[in-house]
């Protein structure tokens, strides 16, 4: 069938087989796939997986970091005529046979040791699992145990080669399941959202008419594949439209990594946008006095006057150098990005384009675009998407991105979806004349005090965020009096602020208790709270030395915060500010 993911990338590649398709870092260099030996090789991965029995609508697991081999390994599962089952490399093995036992996954493919020792410990509790194929461990002497079977990947690759027979012609519908994306799950465990080919198909078509994508392109990839952010909008919009995945070697290197691939586009998330901004900010206050001046000078500039094309050409542009220099414009989901960010970048010639999705919708549903963009908003539905307001002001939306359901889970799916097909999103938001949507917050996560006040924590949190003191935060209330709030500080800026105030410096545990240190915060929460009414303001606060991680659970892979886990870790604390 035509109307297929992997059809669609085998036309793409019909028409461009010498262009490069994805790229990976092995060394110090950037080493090319054309999109002719990305067909190969999915041909041969598909060709593996019929060998092994796998049948179609069965389920084979991922579990990667950012690779080619990731690519090549879905499009092989759903070329087989499978499903794919996306892990997050932050799950820990608790969460990993939760999901590979309830998406009865019956192979997988896994990438790193670290990631293949999770699975390790758990191989005995997953029963469906009957083969695993790995990638680079640091060992290639795996031998079957247990029932279980291992292969080497190169060796898996090569069964075709050795057969050399033409593939099955595997009968995939559109409408059939592509993928089971489970959702990070921010409170409880994981759902598995079913996404059909038809779904993601039709959300790129829409995406690409609002935020028009050439085979000229460049992406640097570095959110988790197993996202459906990046899934659909950083890496099948490409591929479909024959632009260039280049894969970054980690969120730690990223900005090597810019300056290496010099991408046309990026795929982002708020909070890297926040840590590209503290950065800038951190190497000016460290250098020269007059540079720092020349900078806030540039800024002030109004674009289109001289005065900007001044500050363009002596600030903003080696500013984007550092970046690659090439940047058309850069896409920004997963949570709500602060305003005054995103025109502190446009100021810089750094267009960022905020939409809003879900899993469920494969994901977008709104995005700003050329021509029609207002900052603080998350932009105008696609084209073939519905979206209005509930009475209870919560925005539901339908489409053909729409998922069918979740796996094995018809009460969460009927509670989801209701009988016109509208699915409800759990946020809160408003539409304005022009249809531009504003997300207020979750419908979940609404605080309301025991006086009976109701409080959105996100946008609160958004405000302390951007405080040049403040790294992360989180605010509770929910049945109290009043609200508090967990800070992690920036501790390299209160290193600066005890420096310019002549202070000694203490490591952060010391840091975090010392008086001065309090009331400097206690002073930058203040502040914060007299923009807002007084049932807004967090009346006590506690400083944490570490910051909020993936690795403890408390991020998602989209670094949204897991307001009951942290809750939990910091149940003590939280008892202490009431107390």
């Amino acid at each position: 069938m035509t109307d297929t993911i992997p059809a669609k990338i085998f036309s793409v590649a019909a028409k461009q087989p010498q262009a490069v398709a994805l790229e990976d870092k092995i060394g110090d260099t950037y080493l090319g796939l054309t999109y002719a030996d990305l067909v190969e090789r999915v041909e041969s991965c598909a060709a593996g997986l019929l060998d092994l029995g796998i049948k179609p609508g069965e389920r084979v697991a991922l579990l990667s970091n950012n690779r080619s081999e990731w690519a090549i390994a879905d499009l092989g599962i759903m070329k087989a005529g499978a499903v794919t089952v996306g892990l997050h490399t932050t799950f820990s093995p608790h969460l990993l046979k939760f999901v590979i036992n309830h998406s009865g996954a019956k192979a997988i493919v896994v990438a790193k040791q670290e990631q293949l020792n999770k699975l390790l410990l758990i191989l005995n509790e997953v029963p469906d699992l009957k083969t695993i194929i790995f990638i680079d461990p640091d060992h290639n002497d795996l031998e079957d145990w247990e029932g279980k079977h291992f292969v080497n990947w190169d060796d898996f690759l090569a069964q075709k080669k050795e057969g050399s027979e033409e593939l099955p012609d595997i009968q995939t519908n559109p409408d059939d399941v592509a993928t089971i994306v489970y959702t990070s799950g921010t409170t409880g465990e994981p759902k598995g959202v079913s996404l059909t080919h038809k779904n993601i198909l039709s959300n790129v078509d829409a995406a690409t008419k609002a935020v028009p994508i050439h085979s000229t392109d460049s992406f640097l990839s570095f959110l988790p594949l197993s996202h459906v952010l990046e899934r659909t909008t950083g890496y099948y919009v490409p591929l479909i439209k024959g632009a260039k995945i280049s894969y970054a070697e980690s969120v730690k290197t990223l900005a090597d990594n810019l300056k290496e691939v010099k991408p046309t586009i990026l795929i982002s998330v708020p909070r890297i946008f926040e840590r590209i901004h503290d950065g800038l900010w951190e190497k000016l206050k460290a250098g020269s006095p007059l540079k720092r001046k020349i900078f806030v000078w540039a800024l002030r500039q109004q674009p289109g006057t001289f005065g900007y094309k001044v500050g363009d050409a002596l600030v903003f542009k080696k500013v984007r150098a550092k970046f690659g220099g090439r940047f058309r414009l850069t896409i920004s989901g997963g949570a709500s990005l602060n305003a005054k960010l995103a025109k502190f970048f446009e100021k810089l010639g750094i267009q960022i384009y905020e939409g809003y999705g879900l899993t469920e919708t494969a994901p977008v549903l709104t995005a700003n675009r050329e021509g029609a963009r207002k900052f603080g908003t998350v932009g105008q539905a696609l084209d073939g998407v519905e979206v209005k307001l509930a009475e209870d002001k919560e925005i539901i939306a339908r489409g053909d991105n729409v998922m069918p359901g979740y796996h094995d889970d018809q009460a969460s799916t009927n509670a989801m979806i209701d009988s016109e097909g509208w699915l409800h999103t759990g946020d809160q938001g408003h539409i304005d004349e022009d249809g531009f949507l504003t997300i207020v917050g979750r419908k979940k996560e609404l605080i309301v005090t025991s006086t009976g006040k109701n409080v959105w924590p996100a946008s609160l949190e958004v405000e302390l965020n951007d405080d040049r003191y403040i790294n992360q935060s989180l605010i509770i209330g929910h049945d109290r009096k009043y609200l508090v709030a967990l800070l992690v500080p920036d501790w390299q800026e209160v290193k600066r602020y005890c420096k310019e105030k002549k202070l000694a410096y203490y490591d952060p545990e010391e840091l975090a208790k010392r008086p001065e240190i309090i009331e400097l915060f206690k002073d930058r929460v203040d502040t914060i709270g007299r923009r807002r009414p007084e049932h807004e303001r967090v009346v006590s606060f506690t400083l944490l030395v570490d910051e909020f991680t993936s690795e403890r659970d408390e991020l998602t892979p989209t670094l949204k915060p897991r307001r009951e886990i942290i809750k939990n870790n910091y149940a003590k604390e939280i008892e202490g500010m009431y107390s």
